[in-house]
């Protein structure tokens, strides 16, 4: 491949006047050296092509301003150069955007299921404590659902502090039985703080 093209001067005047064949001299003496520029920064032939298309389009575009160019190599590797930066730039968004969007997804996807998941715990876990005998169920809840201490509860019900400790850990008993004999309690370890 010849190292400079032939009165280049003469062919950029002719191109600016609207000469295809000029332009096309022009294309196949500089089209590999564009390709392989691009190539070596982008690490993609695809990429690479669309580069050598898109310099080449905006070239043939400004023709009109092609006889004021002086250093027609030094202007066209400028122009390469902007081009390939503005795909590493593109490139980079859509990866980032790509990211945002796989972690939003399993953000949502994972919120989704963990609301679901806690709904379902709420239920099963309302269940097992209805199921309780009533004195179980009404330390149980004022213990663990009301928050109230076992003496405060022991006084409330009239009743001494370790009969409300032996209900307690029948119904916690109770409710784990009933957690663990239900096909729904693959939940169950989420449970495990409420029974403690």
């Amino acid at each position: 491949m010849q190292k400079e093209l032939t009165d280049e001067k003469l062919i950029l005047d002719k191109i600016s006047g609207g000469d295809q064949q000029a332009f096309g001299s022009l294309f196949n003496f500089y089209k590999n050296k564009v390709y392989g520029y691009a190539l070596s920064i982008l690490q993609s032939e695809i990429q690479a092509e669309e580069i050598v298309q898109d310099v080449f389009i905006k070239l043939w575009i400004k023709r009109a301003q092609m006889s004021d160019i002086d250093n027609f190599g030094g202007f066209l590797r400028t122009l390469v150069k902007n081009d390939t930066l503005n795909a590493l730039k593109k490139i980079a968004n859509e990866q980032k955007q790509h990211q945002i969007i796989q972690l939003e997804h399993s953000d949502i996807d994972f919120g989704t299921e963990d609301s679901i998941q806690f709904k379902e715990t709420k239920q099963i876990l309302a269940l097992a404590i209805e199921k309780l005998p009533p004195q179980q169920k009404l330390v149980y809840n004022l213990c663990n659902v009301e928050g109230l201490k076992q003496k405060d509860v022991a006084e409330k019900l009239n009743i001494s502090t370790s009969t409300v400790k032996t209900h307690l850990r029948d119904a916690v008993k109770s409710i784990k039985f009933y957690l663990n004999n239900h096909d729904e309690m693959k939940i169950a370890p989420l449970l495990l703080f409420l029974l403690k």
